[in-house]
């Protein structure tokens, strides 16, 4: 009876045990955590580059309706964009070369900050 009892005591275990399944999901919630911070990230660059696409996009437009003025009627100025809380002002010198230089700058509401940019074109008068 002892030969079989020795037997029984060195049986291979199957399946897995309490702690190994623990050690698991610990691991398992750690990359899951992972994966939301990184999104969160991702998510915040791409909110704060969509809003700097849309103040150069304004600048473009702005310059080109400058140029479209022509120098008589280009003036310095600025305009608010209450939806995306978009600040641009700009200022327009003319050189006597028959050149009009314009300098426009750009400030939005960013993630914890005020994002700003400043363009610098001319135009033939």
């Amino acid at each position: 009876m002892s030969r079989m009892h020795r037997t029984t005591r060195h049986s291979r275990r199957t399946g897995l045990t309490l702690v190994e399944v623990m050690v698991a999901l610990v691991l398992v919630a750690v990359g899951l955590l992972g994966i939301a911070g990184t999104s969160a990230l991702l998510f915040r660059a791409a909110v704060a580059q969509r809003a700097e696409r849309h103040a150069t996009r304004q600048a473009a437009l702005r310059l080109a309706w400058l140029a479209s003025l022509g120098c008589a009627a280009a003036r310095d100025g600025s305009a608010d964009e209450a939806a995306t809380g978009l600040h641009e002002s700009w200022h327009v010198a003319m050189s006597t070369a028959g050149v009009a230089e314009v300098e426009h700058h750009a400030s939005w509401p960013s993630v914890g900050a005020t994002r700003s940019a400043t363009v610098r074109s001319a135009f033939l008068c």
